[in-house]
């Protein structure tokens, strides 16, 4: 061996100087140069084919959270049909004429129809199937429950809990988008007695809002629906013509037995890319053609390598500058992307030039832009869903009090005619002038206390001597801003649930102190109280523990709403605080404090 090394040593030294440099360029230049462009090409294909992935992935979960959204407006349509008073007493027989039934119908119930549909174009159809064969059928709206499919009634519908809804579909074809209907249950206002079934019917628009927001720059979308329940059922597909049949089903297989929702298939020629839709059943199965979509990435690569073979060659001598150049970039755009955090997404400002590295740069800023528009999209996402809960929370307080009003005033008319009447009319109009205007969200605590003066002026006329109101105000709180009903709620809990079933006469003691930091009020009533269990619940609702759609009995919405609207509003150092024993009243404390704890 070494006689060997020391003839091939001999034989180097003996060479030409043109030989040798060829050699030494081959060894020292082109092969690091060559070995070096392949790993490079080789990272960056595989990093964009990561960055891809990841890209799709979160597209499918944008798109999956607006679905989901689309869906809960859907089965809030329930709700509708189920705090209409006039439909509960509809459906329970509390009607005998005909007469009474069309014009309940006509006055009460049918507006509730008309406003689901306009409030919810993805709803195609909303019929109702009554259990009280003697309530009138007035189709197509209400209908009896024989005519609800049989089988679908004892299988899935009747084992329904009266907090589950189920959602149904029915598919032709691949080629036709299927059609969705989710079933609920309609009980009585106390969920004693079951009175029928509401049937809503979705529309195509559902799962095309779905699509729209997976498909590419192009318009191109390969996507199908599989039902997991029936041995991966194709529902439906939608996939251009390079893809066959035989191949869809090795999709939904591929899918199905993945344990990654977002993979590659087929030697990276598909990216697959799965959502399991629970509240529907089905998976969905996105499909793109990674080939095609890197084919001309791959063309421009090889070019590349191409030009720089040939500069590598023609141009060997200003190989330091090139070199010491690109070296320059790479450290540029390595500080740069140091710099980069989940606050800071900024572009490379740079010089990108037509080479790899200009390429690598250019593609690194068009990722940036992307990670910076997905990011800002799911933040206006996150603060148009808050904006959007705290509208509903607010509008679920206000229609509660004037069903109750109107009713209030309808009863005494009925009594008696006189004055008092007027009085009811007059403060009834304040309160419609303060509850339905829309000018702002917010007022002073001024202007909540006459809203409240209004309403217990009501409620005296009402209930006369056997209510007694006092107020006690501490300090000046004309210009201590508040969110709008805050304090209704608070006072309406006292007569509704504290002094509606109490024998003697019933006072409602409202204490304001004001402070520096702003307000403290103090609602207190001398009414049946509230259980300790009942009050552990409310506890944890208050500090955030429980959820107020966890609320194991009916009601609380109130004071959920506004414990949740003044710790947006104010801060941590905001809230409400109940201490009460069954028999002996109520006190509720509203902290209106700005700052944090």
């Amino acid at each position: 061996m070494a006689k060997l090394q020391q003839r091939v040593w001999t034989k180097i030294k003996s060479m030409r100087i043109v030989p040798k440099l060829i050699i030494g360029y081959l060894l020292l230049i082109v092969a690091p140069f060559t070995l070096f462009g392949y790993i490079y090409y080789k990272e960056m294909n595989q990093n964009f084919l990561s960055q891809y992935l990841i890209g799709e992935e979160r597209i499918m979960e944008q798109a999956y959270s607006n679905l989901k959204v689309n869906l809960s407006r859907a089965e809030s349509v329930h709700q509708l049909f189920q705090n209409n008073v006039k439909l509960i007493e509809y459906l329970n027989g509390a009607y005998i004429t005909d007469w009474e039934m069309i014009y309940n119908y006509v006055k009460e119930i049918n507006p509730t129809f008309s406003f689901a549909y306009l409030s919810n174009p993805i709803v195609d159809e909303i019929r109702i199937f009554k259990e009280n064969e003697s309530a009138l059928s007035l189709e197509p709206d209400i209908v009896n429950r024989d005519t609800l499919d049989k089988r679908v009634w004892m299988d899935s519908i009747k084992p329904l809990l009266p907090n589950q809804g189920l959602w149904a579909y029915t598919s032709d074809t691949w080629s036709e988008l299927p059609s969705f209907q989710y079933y609920h249950k309609i009980f009585t206002s106390t969920f004693s007695k079951e009175l029928g079934v509401i049937k809503i019917s979705t529309n195509g628009e559902l799962l095309r809002q779905f699509f729209r927001t997976l498909e590419s720059s192009d318009g191109e979308l390969n996507i199908m629906l599989i039902d997991p329940a029936q041995r991966d059922k194709v529902v439906y597909s939608q996939f251009s013509n390079s893809i066959s049949k035989e191949q869809i089903v090795l999709f939904a297989e591929a899918a199905i037995g993945a344990e990654d929702k977002t993979f590659y298939n087929d030697q990276k020629r598909w990216m697959i890319n799965a959502v399991y839709i629970e509240r529907l059943g089905l998976t969905a199965v996105e499909i793109s053609d990674v080939q095609s979509m890197f084919e001309s990435l791959h063309s421009r690569n090889w070019w590349m390598i191409v030009i720089g073979a040939i500069l590598l060659v023609l141009l060997s001598g200003l190989y330091y500058v090139t070199a010491s150049s690109v070296t320059k970039r790479i450290l540029r755009l390595s500080r740069h992307m140091k710099r980069v955090n989940s606050t800071n997404f900024s572009t490379y400002e740079g010089r990108t030039g037509p080479d790899e590295i200009g390429f690598l740069i250019s593609s690194y800023n068009g990722m940036i832009m992307q990670i910076d528009e997905l990011v800002n999209s799911v933040h206006r996402s996150e603060l148009m869903k808050k904006e959007a809960d705290f509208k509903m929370l607010q509008a679920q307080i206000k229609p509660h009090f004037l069903y109750n009003t109107l009713e209030a005033m309808r009863m005494q008319a009925e009594m008696n005619e006189d004055a008092e009447v007027a009085e009811m009319a007059s403060s009834l109009g304040s309160l419609l002038r303060y509850s339905l205007s829309k000018s702002e969200d917010e007022t002073t605590l001024r202007y909540e206390i006459e809203h409240i003066e209004h309403y217990m002026a009501i409620h005296k006329v009402r209930m006369g001597e056997r209510l007694q109101v006092e107020w006690i105000k501490n300090g000046d709180v004309t210009n201590v801003e508040c969110p709008r009903f805050i304090l209704q709620p608070l006072v309406e809990n006292c007569i509704q649930h504290g002094l509606s079933g109490l024998r003697k006469q019933g006072f409602i003691r409202i204490h304001i102190d004001r402070l520096p930091e702003g307000a403290v009020v103090t609602i207190e009533d001398n009414g049946l109280g509230i259980a300790t269990e009942r009050l552990a619940i409310i506890d944890k609702v208050l500090d955030g523990s429980l959820t107020g759609d966890a609320i194991p009995f009916k009601g609380g919405i109130g004071l959920h709403s506004v414990s949740e609207r003044i710790k947006s509003y104010y801060g941590k150092a905001a809230g409400i605080s109940i201490t009460s024993q069954e028999g002996h009243g109520t006190i509720c404390t509203l902290y209106l404090l700005n700052g944090e704890e």
